[in-house]
């Protein structure tokens, strides 16, 4: 078949779970011999270069931030999502339609759920799928206590209501919509009246790195995310702030290392040179983190699967993580391939035993990642994805 891929964002670099994620869906649907047309925003020049290694062809059509302003506001004000607002524009809407003439795609895929307004307004319903990945409004709900940005705190207050019903909109209009984990498709069926014949599963998977490090840094510990995201902001300002000193008082040569794109300025500050390291985004994530005693993943707001405990496991480091998470991967087993705490004091002394036992920390690293390889390759996971009657 020919897909269109409709996405808010150009997926190159790949230097977030959400541009990771689409472009690797994009890599099986070509490896089942498909033909890829992208349709996308950007805001800097984009690297149609790189993309081309898995697009067949490129559309583009700069983001413009005044308009998004305008729309984001326009929605909120009429009820729709704020996100759908804010990546809506006319011009998009005008080329998509342009592209659907020229290169009359059967399949479309929505790259999140604020794209589905153009496949409506074209209304091709009947032949896309929805890539909701994680059901918003659940995650929404969950940051009123977050740490992290204010604005995006009250943005997320509104909106939650608002992404709500959009999803319960999608859930009930189109034929095939995607999620990452279980439980993100139980909540919305829930919320759907238990119309849920549209959602599907599939889940994340992840590329195994051969680690360039022959040996490991005890001291070292890495969180792994795209900075950009409340969810994140919100894990590594709890564990810089309540879980990091307790793990210092014991040793006191620890390094804490944010790996991710676009920290803003509050994240950026952590960074004092001594003990809390902000790198931004990294070309290479094996190099940068594959001498690291330790990942961890301190999530107290999030939906769906989290790439951080994948992409850990992935290169070899064990993980410590909090239940939240722990629940989208079933094949987690506590004390086994990984250490699942919540209160600040478990956690850190979590951190503690794998520091400071380099057996248990060796043995976990090795089940972590025959659990990955085993079961989250992306082919297995993302199998039949094309397939929606």
């Amino acid at each position: 078949m020919k897909i269109c891929i409709l996405t808010p964002r150009f997926p190159m670099p790949e230097n977030g779970g959400d541009v990771l994620r689409i472009n690797n869906i994009a890599r099986y649907l070509k490896s089942q011999g498909h033909e890829l047309v992208l349709v996308s925003y950007y805001d800097e020049k984009p690297n149609t270069e790189q993309a081309r290694t898995i697009y067949n062809r490129i559309y583009t059509i700069r983001r413009k931030p005044l308009n998004s302003f305008f729309y984001a506001l326009f929605f909120m004000l009429t009820r729709r999502p704020i996100q759908a607002g804010y990546y809506y524009s006319p011009g998009f809407l005008k080329l998509f339609r342009q592209v659907v003439n020229k290169e009359q795609p059967q399949l479309f895929i929505a790259h999140l759920a604020r794209m589905a307004s153009f496949l409506e307004k074209a209304h091709l319903e009947d032949r896309s799928i929805i890539e909701m990945t994680d059901a918003l409004s659940k995650t929404y709900t969950l940051s009123a206590g977050a740490k992290g940005s204010w604005l995006k705190r009250l943005i997320y207050s509104i909106e939650k209501t608002l992404i709500k019903q959009h999803e319960c909109h999608i859930v009930n209009r189109f034929p095939k919509v995607v999620l990452v984990s279980q439980a993100d498709i139980d909540y919305l069926r829930q919320n759907a009246n238990g119309n849920g014949a549209s959602l599907h599963l599939h889940t994340n998977g992840v590329v195994c790195q051969p680690n360039p490090h022959t040996t490991y840094n005890p001291n070292k510990i890495c969180f792994v995310g795209n900075m950009r995201t409340l969810q994140n902001q919100d894990a590594v300002l709890h564990f810089v702030n309540n879980i990091f000193p307790i793990i210092l008082k014991q040793q006191p040569h620890a390094r804490f290392y944010i790996v991710g794109a676009q920290p803003p300025r509050h994240i950026q500050e952590l960074d004092n040179q001594q003990n809390v390291f902000v790198t931004g985004f990294v070309d290479n994530l094996a190099a940068a983190i594959g001498d690291s005693c330790i990942a961890v993943a301190p999530v107290n707001v999030a939906a769906g699967i989290q790439n951080k405990v994948l992409v850990a496991m992935g290169t070899r480091l064990p993980v410590v993580l909090t239940p939240l998470i722990a629940q989208a991967i079933p094949e987690l087993q506590d004390g086994e391939n990984c250490l699942i705490r919540n209160e600040a004091r478990d956690f850190a002394q979590a951190c503690l035993q794998l520091m400071t036992n380099s057996n248990l920390r060796q043995s976990m690293a090795r089940e972590g990642y025959n659990m990955v390889s085993h079961h989250y390759s992306w082919n297995s996971m993302l199998a039949g994805y094309e397939d929606f009657r």
